[in-house]
Order: structure tokens, then sequence, then C-alpha cells
């Protein structure tokens, strides 16, 4: 409950003060406990406490959201997801469009969908994302980081470009063919 949400957010805020000789160890646990408070308080979107836990939570999250760590910023990015609100729609685009690990930038896409379920309005979402897929499906050299936006991308939009299959197996013939189908959905003004 919010007891264990409150507890896990004065852990984060704990970890924010370490020194700069701890600050690798530190990024890494207040990354996976940031991870497991925003994996819990997903599930309790449901308690009046969840709007208010969620948007501190969001700010402990992009407070520290330049760490060098892919696999931590990972981690970052699909928290965010899970409990981000329209504040961190442009954080999540940009690093969409301009992460240098490519997961990253398929999980920012992940996670712009994600917020179509629980926090943002959809409409206002696809509106607001409309042009940034278009530019980040255009440019991903990375096939597998190609099917998870142009999947996440056909989700928010309410399409069918790919089938999870082929975006799972990276089938390059499918993810090419969705891509052109989705630029041109998404090139529409």
């Amino acid at each position: 409950g919010e007891a264990g949400i409150v507890f896990l957010l004065e852990r984060l805020r704990v970890l924010g003060t370490a020194s700069k000789t701890d600050a690798s160890a530190a990024a890494g646990t207040a990354t996976d406990t940031a991870y497991l408070a925003a994996k819990i308080l997903s599930q309790l979107r449901h308690r009046d406490f969840y709007a208010a836990r969620a948007k501190e939570l969001a700010a402990l999250l992009t407070a520290r959201w330049e760490i060098s760590d892919i696999a931590l910023r990972r981690k970052q990015i699909i928290a965010l997801g899970w409990i981000g609100s329209e504040s961190e729609i442009n954080l999540l685009i940009d690093s969409m469009q301009s992460d240098s690990d490519a997961l990253c930038r398929a999980w920012a896409a992940a996670a712009l969908m994600q917020l179509s379920f629980h926090a943002v309005d959809a409409a206002f979402l696809r509106e607001r994302t409309k042009t940034a897929f278009a530019a980040a499906i255009q440019k991903e050299g990375d096939l597998n980081a190609a099917g998870i936006m142009i999947e996440a991308a056909q989700t928010l939009f309410g399409k069918k470009w790919i089938s999870a299959a082929a975006a799972e197996a990276v089938e390059s013939e499918s993810i090419e063919k969705a891509r052109k189908s989705a630029l041109r959905f998404l090139g529409k003004a």
C-alpha cells in the first residue's frame, strides 16, 4: 500500500544525496528502487494516493535521468512509462529519437504507448507524438528497435502494421514493409 511506496520514495531521496564516491552504486540502487516502486505503483492506480505518489516518483526518476549505464537507463525509461504523465512526454520523445542505445530508443517508444494506458489521454498523446514517432521510425537503423517502435505506434494509433511475432523475430522484410505503412500513416497531416 501507500506505506510501502512512501518507504521506497524516502529511500530514493536518501540515495539522491549519496556522495560522489558512492554515486555509481547509488545510481544502480536508486534505479532498481525506482523501478520496483513504479511497478508496484502501476498496480495501485485505483487507490486515492496514486496520482500524488506517481508524480513524486516521476520527479525522482527524471532528476537522475542522465545515467551513463545503459541497463539502468532502460529501467528508468520502462518505469517512467508505467507512472509518467504529460510532463514526461518530451523527455521520452527525446530518448526515443536520440538515445545512443537502440533498446533505450525502443523502450522510450513503448513507454510513450504505456502512458496512454494509464495517466495520459490517448488522443492528446497521439497528437503530441505523431511526428516524433514518424521521425524515429524513419531513421531507426536497428531492426529490433524499429520493430518495437512500430508495434508501439500501431498500438497507440490503433493500426495493424506488423505482428508481434514478426517484430519479436526481427523479420527484416516484415519490419521494412511495416515501416513503410507506418510512415505513410504518420506522415499524414
